[in-house]
């Protein structure tokens, strides 16, 4: 057993022990974020920025306190890499929305990332310390206000590699979800992808566009590739190209719908959640419109 695989256990086992507890001490009263599903909540947002993070958009609920607990966090990496999020507003609103503090990289932000290229792993894991140390920070507005347990790594194409290769190396994410991308380039050897895959030890999902989707094949490959017991998951469109699939708003709407329902169950191991990830990605789509394939998700920790 590596080092990393031995912490995923150990932190499951101290997880298992904290629910035990919470369940033999309950008065009742169930936390907000399990009695109203992620997909259900539409709150009021704003969008901040922070010179202590340059170059990123903060997309939040405007009222920190809203869910009576901590938030969980996305960091999320644009497509192509690019320093713009403007394009993937209909999924970032969204999901901020629904209750979670998003991080995105966003040369629109009144200050830029150092060096102004593409996003990389490096970039998220600083974002990844500035959620820890806001968290901690007295008198920051996030002190105490974010769930450093449930830290989810998302993006789109590029911004997928970024957020896999991020999961395989940071152990404070505990969830994935990536619209049509996949661990490592289209063309690259499966080696390339398994080197990464095979250090995931959290669940993944993927949103990918079906045949004519470049990254879907890829997308099937890292899928195979999770190690054994890790909960994958793949919802795959009847159509749509990379193109479509990553930038087209009304798919994109149908794509924030699927991770917030993915990213509820891995988060919070919801069981209900958990048949809707499977049954209706897409509550408010058309029949047929998404076909699920899914592995290990009763074995969610």
């Amino acid at each position: 057993m590596t080092e990393r695989h031995f912490r995923k256990a150990a932190r499951g086992l101290a997880l298992l022990v904290l629910l035990v507890l919470a369940s033999a001490c309950s008065d009742g009263s169930d936390n907000k974020l399990f009695v109203m599903p992620a997909l259900e909540r539409n709150l009021s947002i704003t969008v901040d920025e922070d010179a202590a993070l340059p170059g990123y958009n903060i997309y939040r609920p405007a009222d920190l306190a809203a869910l009576g607990a901590p938030l969980p966090v996305i960091v999320w990496t644009n497509g192509a890499c690019v320093l713009l999020d403007t394009p993937w507003l209909t999924i970032l609103e969204r999901w901020a929305a629904a209750g979670f503090v998003l991080l995105a990289p966003s040369a629109t932000a009144s200050t830029s990332i150092p060096g102004a290229g593409p996003t990389t792993v490096a970039d998220q894991v600083a974002a990844l310390d500035w959620v820890v140390a806001e968290n901690n920070r007295a008198g920051s507005p996030y002190a105490g206000r974010l769930d450093l347990e449930r830290v989810v790594a998302a993006g789109n194409s590029c911004g997928g590699i970024v957020a896999l290769n991020l999961a395989s190396v940071d152990d404070r994410v505990r969830a994935v979800f990536v619209l049509s991308g996949s661990s490592a380039p289209p063309g690259a050897p499966e080696e390339a992808a398994a080197a990464v895959m095979g250090n995931i030890l959290v669940p993944v999902g993927y949103a990918i566009g079906g045949p004519t989707d470049i990254a879907t094949a890829f997308a099937q490959l890292d899928y195979s590739l999770l190690p054994v017991g890790v909960p994958g998951y793949l919802a795959t469109r009847f159509e749509a190209d990379h193109v479509t699939v990553s930038t087209d708003t009304g798919i994109q709407a149908e794509v924030a719908q699927i991770g917030l329902q993915w990213m509820d169950f891995a988060l919070y191991g919801n069981p209900q959640v958990r048949k809707a990830v499977v049954e209706r990605p897409c509550p408010d789509c058309a029949p047929d419109t998404w076909s699920v394939q899914a592995k290990d998700l009763e074995l969610r920790r």
